[in-house]
């Protein structure tokens, strides 16, 4: 076996990432969406917006509303006139990265239609809605008028649940102390995690060796 057929072996060996409620950590960082969560369907208004960067949890907090709702979820860029009608009748529509849409009239079209038929949307951007440059100003009036949740960086506690987390996505138990030792020299962000921690499990298996500090040490530039 070559080595690049090796390595692509590797890289399909990935667990599907749990998305239950119980697997989103609360913080102070997040702790605004999770009330929308635990609050489903007792909404206060229409529906509301997740922003943030790549790999901040607006995807993990879209699956766990999907399932609480029995909505459905669909990129901005996928909306069209052949799915419109369907999808303003769902009882809980998310829109995911709405900063990637194709049609303002599309999305204006289906914002009135969900208001219309009293179901409930979420959006999601890794831009904040006054970020965004719409043309047409009531799709951008109405955009505004929802509210808006801002997802932050990891705070230490925040940091430490998703590093557990990310690697039991993968299967993988690793000690405290790498964790601790991996809090102290990461780069925060949500990106610089994901990224970080597949780059580990992909060395850990080429290499056939323990996630241990020596190892990291050895084998990671952090």
């Amino acid at each position: 076996m070559n080595n690049s057929v090796y390595q692509q072996l590797i890289l399909d060996l990935r667990s599907i990432p749990s998305m239950g409620r119980n697997d989103y950590f609360v913080s102070d960082v997040n702790k605004e969406a999770v009330t929308w969560l635990d609050a489903w369907p007792n909404w206060t208004t229409f529906g509301f917006i997740v922003c943030g960067p790549f790999g901040s949890g607006k995807s993990h907090l879209a699956q766990v509303l999907k399932t609480l709702s029995h909505g459905d979820i669909i990129e901005a860029k996928d909306i069209s006139d052949q799915n419109i009608d369907q999808l303003s009748q769902k009882k809980c529509l998310i829109i995911e990265n709405i900063e990637l849409f194709t049609s303002e009239t599309l999305l204006f079209h289906l914002y009135n239609m969900l208001l219309e038929n009293k179901n409930n949307l979420m959006i999601t951007s890794k831009l904040t809605m006054s970020q965004i440059s719409f043309e047409l100003p009531d799709l951008k009036s109405r955009l505004l008028s929802l509210p808006q949740v801002n997802l932050g960086f990891p705070d230490d506690r925040l940091l430490k649940n998703l590093l557990i987390k990310q690697f039991l996505d993968k299967g993988i138990l690793v000690e405290m102390d790498v964790i601790d030792y991996l809090i102290k020299r990461i780069d925060r962000s949500f990106e610089a995690i994901s990224k970080l921690v597949s780059k580990i499990d992909f060395k850990s298996l080429e290499k056939a060796k323990k996630i241990t500090i020596p190892f990291i040490k050895n084998t990671i530039k952090l």
